[in-house]
């Protein structure tokens, strides 16, 4: 199959311009899942022209839950890594790196809740299903005592 002239993909080193060849024989995968099997996270299943590293999503996803750096100071820091001296920046990609972030988190959720091994699929993930409970929280049958219901309203 030809290659895609202008594929950018995002990685922890800066922002790359290449060529992507995609299979074509007999036994092909779509397109997105061929990218995702070499470690790229397409932007879109269906014509993807961006993707982003693993690496690259996972360091995001660390560095935003404990620094709370925002996905726009990352991407410009991207950006700055990938031509400083803004004559050339790159196109702009923040909005796919948004999306792409969100679907990685997804994934995430999805892969720690065992819904890949669902019988009935991730489509049937009901809503708080994929949630963490509270341990301060009292649980039934998890952090209170056995016999708690019978217990004195005072003791309770």
């Amino acid at each position: 199959m030809a290659a895609h002239e202008k594929f950018l993909v995002l990685d922890t080193t800066g922002v790359h311009h290449v060529r992507i060849h995609y299979c074509g024989c007999s036994r092909q995968r779509p397109n997105y899942q061929q990218l995702m099997r070499r470690g790229l996270f397409p932007s879109t299943p269906l014509v993807p022209r961006t993707a982003a590293t693993f690496p690259l999503l996972r360091l995001l996803h660390l560095l935003s839950l404990t620094s709370k750096a925002t996905v726009y100071d990352f991407y410009r820091a991207l950006e700055r890594m990938t031509d400083n001296t803004s004559i050339a920046p790159p196109k702009n990609r923040y909005k796919a790196l948004m999306r792409m972030l969100n679907q990685w988190r997804q994934v995430k959720r999805l892969k720690r809740g065992g819904r890949g091994h669902s019988i009935d699929g991730v489509k049937a993930t009901g809503q708080g299903e994929l949630s963490v409970k509270c341990p301060s929280c009292p649980w039934d049958g998890i952090n209170l005592p056995v016999g708690w219901k019978d217990a004195p309203e005072g003791d309770k």
